[in-house]
């Protein structure tokens, strides 16, 4: 997309387009792109069909979806309205924030609903067009200024902190690195004396040894039980070395350091599977000592004990404790009248979905979670019963 045929969609011009557009897709892609282009130009008809589709795609992470404007690779580094308001939270005592690779405005909004007034710089000219556009929509333009820059040239206006989302996409390529970002991590903590409030978005599968390199605290962050991203928290921002975040909630677990792991034990009366935010930040051994848990095995995440509640993990009761064998596992569940199962694996070499074709159970009956995993030494079954995240 062209930067006229974005501004072209975002001014009052753009409202048919975009309706016709809304009216045409139930139809199927291929045929709204031919209806459009019998009122439209070309390029304004692919435009319109690719920004409602994205509307539609983004509803999951934006409430206001339908009223906002998206590029394909901008959604897809976008952070929802989760996650950008839990870090507008934290950065909500500084009066002037720099938003450095604003994309299409999702922690810019979100800053300058906490109250922030935010400056926002991105090199990408359509992009901050439809930036410009969202603060509109949502109501915060007033409390937003946008730049058009290379934000390791640019003059940044003044601000008392600064949150930046670099690149980590070129093509098909994905990178962990922070240092092989565009712009580098490293470059960008350049422009900023030391110490200076400043929080980064990386991809949470960061490898450790990038990680060791920054002086940060580093907070993963799932919604749902799915890991999202991890954020350094640079200066004053850093409280803790470690912090795992589920969302909604906010549900929190930090240390400066992991507690110490118990020795495994047999495994008990109720299994824990804790979430990825807490495996990923190092804190299993932590959430172990509010559980009152062990690890089933050494160096396995995956904790056993008495009944305990925690947000930081699902909990499964044991019923029984098997083999790794699907047809010694499948006589088991008909003789209880099991017909229904989840299967679960958790640091095993093992296929859960030809482990379940291999029970061969029918669709009525009993549900139970069958979680595979190693437990003193051996490779086993875990029968058991609920979840209660």
């Amino acid at each position: 997309m062209d930067v006229p045929t974005a501004r072209h969609l975002t001014g009052p011009d753009g409202t048919p387009v975009l309706a016709a557009a809304a009216a045409a897709l139930p139809g199927g892609t291929l045929g709204a792109l031919a209806a459009l282009r019998k009122r439209f130009a070309p390029e304004l008809a692919a435009a319109a069909v690719e920004v409602v589709t994205l509307r539609e795609r983004a509803r999951p992470k934006f409430a206001a979806a339908g009223r906002m404007w998206f590029t394909r690779e901008a959604l897809e580094q976008a952070s929802g309205d989760l996650p950008a308001a839990h870090r507008a939270e934290r950065l909500k005592p500084f009066a002037a924030v720099l938003d450095l690779g604003c994309g299409i405005g999702a922690d810019a909004l979100a800053l300058a609903a906490a109250g922030c007034r935010v400056e926002a710089v991105d090199a990408d000219l359509v992009r901050l067009v439809f930036a410009e556009a969202n603060a509109v929509a949502l109501g915060v333009a007033d409390r937003v200024r946008f730049h058009l820059g290379d934000l390791l040239t640019l003059a940044l206006p003044p601000a008392d902190a600064a949150y930046t989302d670099p690149g980590r996409r070129a093509g098909d390529r994905r990178f962990l690195d922070p240092d092989q970002y565009e712009p580098p991590l490293s470059a960008v903590l350049a422009r900023f004396p030391a110490g200076f409030p400043l929080a980064a978005k990386i991809a949470p599968g960061v490898p450790r040894d990038a990680l060791a390199r920054f002086d940060a605290e580093a907070e993963f962050v799932s919604a749902g039980g799915e890991l999202k991203e991890c954020v350094l928290w640079f200066g004053p921002l850093r409280t803790v070395g470690r912090r795992a975040t589920l969302l909604p909630g906010p549900h929190t677990l930090a240390a400066e350091a992991d507690a110490e792991m118990p020795y495994a034990e047999p495994v008990g009366e109720y299994l824990f599977d804790p979430d990825p935010a807490v495996i990923r930040a190092d804190l299993v051994g932590l959430l172990a000592a509010q559980l009152g848990a062990a690890p089933v095995e050494p160096g396995v995440a995956l904790l056993t004990g008495p009944d305990a509640a925690s947000p930081f993990a699902a909990a499964y009761r044991v019923e029984h404790v098997a083999p790794l064998d699907a047809r010694k596992l499948r006589d088991h569940f008909r003789a209880v009248g099991v017909g229904r199962v989840t299967v679960l694996k958790r640091a095993i070499d093992a296929d859960a979905d030809a482990f379940r074709k291999g029970l061969k159970l029918g669709d009525g009956g009993e549900h139970r979670h069958v979680v595979l995993t190693r437990a003193g030494g051996k490779a086993v079954a875990v029968v058991a019963t609920g979840s209660s995240p």
